[in-house]
């Protein structure tokens, strides 16, 4: 009967482990949306940013060149062209440096995926070396 009590244990220990691993699951996935969402929102926040500067630089080009009266032509139109291509690239930057923060992001939650799951094989071995250890050498499953 002694066995049978403590393969009870052993079961009811499994599936206290696995509970709380499916909970730490969880808190991981969460967070790791979380931080997915910061990332994406900082993205987001430095392109309107960098519309804006845009925007300031344009005006600002327009009104130093209509003051000098060269405020149409295809000089001006370059300029205008040369300050939207630089925008646009530093957005493009951004959006690159984005998806190395993603890469580096999922390398993250992936390793702490990988080593909660070895945490939970060596309790489960642990458990199992207990029930099956020599009479004289088990451990008390319960105080």
């Amino acid at each position: 009967m002694g066995g049978l009590s403590n393969l009870a244990v052993m079961g009811l220990n499994l599936a206290l482990q696995a509970e709380a691993m499916r909970r730490s699951d969880r808190r991981l996935r969460k967070e790791e949306r979380a931080r997915r969402k910061q990332l994406v929102a900082r993205l987001e926040a430095e392109r309107r940013e960098e519309a804006e500067r845009l925007a300031r630089r344009m005006a600002a080009e327009r009104a130093r060149a209509g003051a000098a009266g060269v405020a149409a032509g295809a000089s001006f139109e370059a300029v205008l062209k040369g300050l939207e291509r630089a925008s646009e690239e530093a957005i493009e930057d951004r959006a690159r440096a984005l998806g190395f923060d993603l890469q580096a992001l999922d390398r993250v939650f992936r390793d702490r995926r990988r080593r909660n799951l070895l945490e939970r094989g060596e309790k489960v071995l642990a458990l199992g070396r207990d029930l099956l250890a020599p009479r004289g050498r088990r451990r008390r499953l319960l105080p």
